[in-house]
């Protein structure tokens, strides 16, 4: 495979990557924007909308207990692992990632930068107290809405729309993108801003940029390489090359 090859000579000292949603299907978690994604089956305009999650927080909750706090019987896949390996020989300087799902950690990967929050920890909206990923489950899956002991809502770190990201991942990720020398996108559609910005900070600032993911994206026209197709069949013959 001629593209994977070029990519195998891309790989430098100094790499960057994004990942999206599509970095974790192959462990069994649905991604959003496709046919069978969670926007099929939950109403995107609600399910992470801060204005809306104040209003009617049951619609989230009931959504979390089917898709969000099931992810502890999930396993890092191959692209997990791969970019892991990246980081321990050196190659891979950051992972910044959209996903909430902690399987970079899980797989051994160091340094995850998470611009849309995670699941591990949540605080009360009220008094701000913290519960960690188990309290959380505990609560979710025995009460419709998990309440604080203040009587306030808990919601896990995860950002939602109408909601600040958080500054020092977002810092942190455009500077490593500014400095990288290959910056690869993966399984990401690069449609959510601010993340689809970081391959153009990295472009602008003389890297190299390689996306992969199975769907054509907004920036495929400004990148070295595209590689398309399923990323376990991608990886894998990566991981031959």
């Amino acid at each position: 495979m001629e593209s994977l090859n070029q990519l195998d000579t891309f790989i430098c000292k100094n790499t960057v990557i994004l990942t999206g949603a599509g970095v974790s299907t192959d462990s069994g978690i649905s991604d959003f924007r496709s046919a069978d994604g969670v926007y099929a089956r939950w109403d995107s305009s609600k399910v992470f909308d801060i204005d809306y999650f104040k209003q009617n927080p049951k619609y989230f909750f009931d959504f979390a207990r089917e898709e969000l706090y099931r992810f502890s019987d999930k396993q890092p896949n191959i692209t997990h692992e791969i970019i892991t390996r990246w980081e321990h020989e050196g190659f891979l300087k950051a992972c910044i990632t959209q996903n909430i799902d902690m399987l970079h950690q899980r797989a051994g990967t160091r340094n995850v930068l998470e611009i849309h929050g995670s699941i591990e920890h949540a605080h009360c909206m009220r008094c701000h107290r913290g519960y960690d990923i188990v309290q959380m489950q505990e609560m979710l899956f025995s009460h419709e809405v998990p309440l604080c002991e203040c009587g306030g809502i808990i919601k896990p770190d995860i950002v939602f729309f109408g909601e600040m990201l958080p500054q020092r991942e977002i810092s942190a990720s455009f500077e490593y993108a500014a400095d990288c020398e290959l910056f690869i996108a993966i399984g990401t559609s690069l449609a959510v801003y601010p993340a689809a910005s970081l391959p153009l900070a990295a472009k602008e600032n003389g890297a190299k940029l390689v996306i992969v993911n199975r769907e054509p994206t907004p920036l495929d026209s400004l990148a070295d390489e595209v590689i398309r197709g399923e990323l376990k069949d991608i990886m894998s013959a990566l991981d031959d090359t």
